[in-house]
C-alpha cells in the first residue's frame, strides 16, 4: 500500500513551507523536513515489533521467519480483483479511517538504519499525519493537520504538541487526494509467506523503482505486513498495527491550538501573524564564521521582545538547522 508514502509527502510539504522562513529571514535555509514535535494525540494499543530483515524476502529463510524454500507464485490475471486492490479501495473509499503502522529500514548487510511509527487519519477532507522516527540514536517527531477552508483552499498546520501551537500555511491543492483510487500495479502475483512461524496469504509486485513489494494479509483481508526489497540490497519492513474504518480516533481537529500564519512584512522580513491579527517579527540569527544557527529574537508590533513565548520555534529551528 502506498498510503503512508503519500502521508510522508504531506509532512515534507509542511516542513518545507516552514523552512522557507529561514531562507527569507536571511538564514541558511532548512536542512530537511524535520517537523514539529507532537500532534493531537495517539493510540494506546500495544504495538507489535516489526519483523526482522530475514522476513523481507520470501525466497530467503531466517530465524525470525520466512520460508525455507522457494514459494510458488501464481500470476493474478485481474489485478483489480487482488486483495491489494480490494483493501486499498476499502480504505480510500471510506470517509473516515485511522491507520497505525510501524516500520524499519535495513542496509544491504541487514543492519537496522532507521525505525519509526506513522499514524494517518482522515475524516472527510481533513487529514492528520504523525511520524516518530529514530535514526542514528536521534528521534524526531513530526505532526501535521490539514483541513479545507471556506474558500476551497487547504490549510496545513505543522503541530507542536508541547506548546499547543501550530504553524499554518495555505495550499491550493489537497494534501492527499482521495477522489481517485490508488493506482494499481500492472502485474501481480499471489503466494504465501511465513512471518514469525505463521503463514500468510501474500501478493507481490515490482514497483516503479524496481523494488519487489510483498504484502501479507491478515484474516480480515487487510494488510498485516509489507516487505520491500530494493535493487541495491537494502530493504524496508512495515507492520500494519491498526486499520480502523469509520473511526479517525478523534485526531482530525485543531481544537486547543494557537495557530500562527507565516508571512513577510513590507521589507521582506519573516513575521508570524496569529488568529487575532497580531504580528510578530522573527529575526533568525547565525554565527557568521561558520553559518551556524544561534537563536531567534521575536518582537511584537510595539517592538517588545517576546522571544520567551516562542521557545517552541527556537527548538524547531535548532532541529532543522543544527
Amino acid at each position: 500500500m502506498r498510503l503512508y508514502k503519500k502521508a510522508a509527502a504531506v509532512l515534507l510539504a509542511a516542513a518545507m513551507a516552514v523552512s522557507m522562513m529561514t531562507a527569507c529571514g536571511g538564514g541558511a535555509g532548512g536542512n530537511g523536513g524535520n517537523g514539529g514535535n507532537g500532534g493531537n494525540g495517539g493510540d494506546t494499543e500495544i504495538v507489535e515489533p516489526v519483523p526482522g530483515p530475514d522476513t523481507t524476502d520470501p525466497d530467503q529463510g531466517g530465524e525470525t521467519g520466512g520460508t525455507t524454500t522457494q514459494p510458488e507464485k501464481t500470476k493474478i490475471t485481474d489485478v483489480t480483483k487482488s486483495q491489494y486492490a480490494q483493501s486499498s479501495k476499502k480504505i480510500y473509499n471510506s470517509n473516515e479511517f485511522y491507520v497505525l503502522i510501524t516500520m524499519a529500514d535495513y542496509d544491504a548487510n541487514k543492519t537496522k538504519t532507521l525505525e519509526g511509527q506513522m499514524i494517518v487519519a482522515r475524516k472527510g477532507t481533513d487529514v492528520y499525519v504523525k511520524t516518530v522516527m529514530t535514526q542514528e540514536g536521534k528521534t524526531q517527531k513530526n505532526a501535521v493537520f490539514a483541513e479545507k477552508t471556506n474558500d476551497g483552499k487547504y490549510a496545513n498546520y505543522l503541530l507542536f504538541e508541547d506548546a499547543k501551537t501550530a504553524l499554518k500555511s495555505i495550499r491550493n491543492n489537497p494534501p492527499m487526494d482521495f477522489s481517485k483510487e490508488e493506482e494499481l500495479p500492472k502485474e501481480m502475483y499471489r503466494t504465501t509467506v511465513k512471518v514469525g512461524g505463521k503463514e500468510y496469504y501474500a501478493e507481490t509486485y515490482t514497483d516503479e523503482n524496481g523494488s519487489e513489494q510483498t504484502i501479507c494479509f491478515g484474516d480480515n483481508g487487510m494488510p498485516k505486513y509489507q516487505f520491500s526489497q530494493r535493487k541495491g540490497g537494502s530493504s524496508e519492513t512495515t507492520a500494519y498495527q491498526t486499520i480502523r474504518i469509520g473511526n479517525s480516533n478523534n485526531l482530525c481537529q485543531i481544537n486547543g491550538y494557537k495557530a500562527y500564519t507565516m508571512a513577510n512584512d513590507a521589507d521582506g522580513s519573516s513575521i508570524l501573524v496569529d488568529e487575532s491579527g497580531n504580528k510578530y517579527k522573527v529575526a533568525i540569527k547565525f554565527d557568521q564564521n561558520n553559518n551556524k544557527y544561534t537563536g531567534i529574537e521575536v518582537t511584537d508590533s510595539n517592538g517588545k521582545v517576546v522571544t520567551d513565548d516562542f521557545a517552541w520555534l527556537d527548538n524547531y529551528f535548532k532541529s532543522i538547522l543544527s
